[in-house]
């Protein structure tokens, strides 16, 4: 996907402090279904094929959309995905202005149930459509958020490898309001705890290009949104990794961005142990020694920098370096290019053994 054609109708990110926010949705506007019960747990039909369930998409309902709807979209998310971002299972666009609902499996791309012209968005199991709950066995019931967004805009300007924060923050900026409903679903099985990866004495993370808690220059800047920065991946160099250390994983990552899982502006795994730098530029190409750049935020297996929007206070950009106790995460767990970071942070925690980071700010 090229960016600048992913987002051609989107409003301009100078707008988007104003219009964060705006269409919050009134008591009129309500969504519901008859597969899932707000406040309910998510029965077998709608859980992902790999644990079990038929993985088929709910019927969801809505009315009393607001005057001026131009279409809808509608987004599925997991907040509590050990992931370091959640997890998007769901995000489906263009959905025309005179639906009032979404049949039963119209997350099954190609199937022809999805009314026409609406698109299935790249989710975070690294493909298209619905993809049902599946958390870790003896997690506590997580917690899984419809929503439905009534758009000023018949077209979203997004294509099929949007991913879901990409498709949610642009509902978001062109939203005249929302409806949700929740419900929650669980695994039983044997606890296990989530930690972060610690921070190990010694092992550390900098940059010559950007500075812990410096502002990001414009040569580390996106390029597009209308940001106009050179889009260049800054130099990393890291030290001290624990000797148990097979390979690393380096990501950035903005907490602040309007999408509600924040925003992955690049992620690289697979980066040899024996490697303690990654040099400037290698975000557009060039990575040695079976480096693998996973799919951003910004829908490609590339660096993406910065581009908050125009007004907000400066968003915090986590830089950060695991020491991982494998030699290959794609082959360990079958990760590509194609993997969201979000997918690459779930399969990536239990094996990270340290990690180091520092932060720098941005904002416009």
């Amino acid at each position: 996907m090229h960016i600048a054609q992913a987002v051609r109708t989107i409003v301009p990110l100078g707008l988007a402090a104003a219009l964060f926010g705006a269409g919050c949705g009134g008591d009129d506007f309500t969504l519901s279904s008859p597969d899932i019960t707000d406040g309910s747990t998510i029965q077998a039909a709608q859980v992902f094929t790999g644990c079990n369930g038929q993985n088929t998409s709910p019927e969801l309902r809505w009315s009393n959309p607001p005057s001026g709807t131009q279409s809808f979209a509608v987004t599925m998310y997991d907040p509590d995905a050990p992931t370091g971002s959640g997890f998007w299972h769901w995000a489906v666009f263009n959905i025309p202005a005179s639906a009032t609902s979404l049949p039963k499996n119209a997350g099954a791309v190609g199937n022809g149930v999805a009314p026409a012209g609406v698109v299935q968005g790249y989710t975070d199991f690294g493909a298209n459509g619905y993809g049902g709950p599946c958390p870790p066995p003896g997690d506590p019931a997580h917690h899984y958020t419809i929503t439905v967004y009534a758009l000023k805009v018949a077209d979203l300007g997004l294509d099929q490898t949007a991913p879901g924060a990409l498709v949610s923050f642009a509902a978001r900026q062109n939203s005249l309001g929302s409806a949700s409903l929740k419900a929650t679903y669980g695994i039983q099985g044997t606890p296990t705890s989530h930690p972060s990866p610690p921070t190990v004495q010694g092992f550390n993370l900098a940059s010559s290009d950007v500075l812990n808690n410096g502002t990001i220059p414009t040569a580390q800047v996106f390029n597009q949104f209308g940001c106009t920065g050179n889009n260049i991946s800054p130099i990393l160099t890291w030290s001290g990794a624990p000797a148990a250390t097979q390979s690393f994983v380096v990501t950035i990552y903005d907490p602040d961005a309007p999408t509600g899982s924040g925003f992955w502006h690049w992620v690289v795994f697979d980066i040899p142990k024996t490697q303690t730098s990654l040099p400037r530029g290698v975000g557009g190409g060039g990575l040695t020694g079976g480096a693998v750049q996973a799919t951003s935020d910004y829908g490609i297996a590339a660096y993406g920098g910065p581009c908050p929007p125009v007004g907000a206070s400066p968003h915090h950009y986590q830089f950060t370096v695991y020491a991982v106790d494998v030699p290959s995460l794609g082959t360990s767990a079958g990760l590509t290019s194609k993997s969201t970071g979000a997918f690459v942070g779930f399969n990536m925690r239990p094996h990270a053994i340290a990690q180091a980071s520092f932060t720098a700010t941005y904002g416009r």
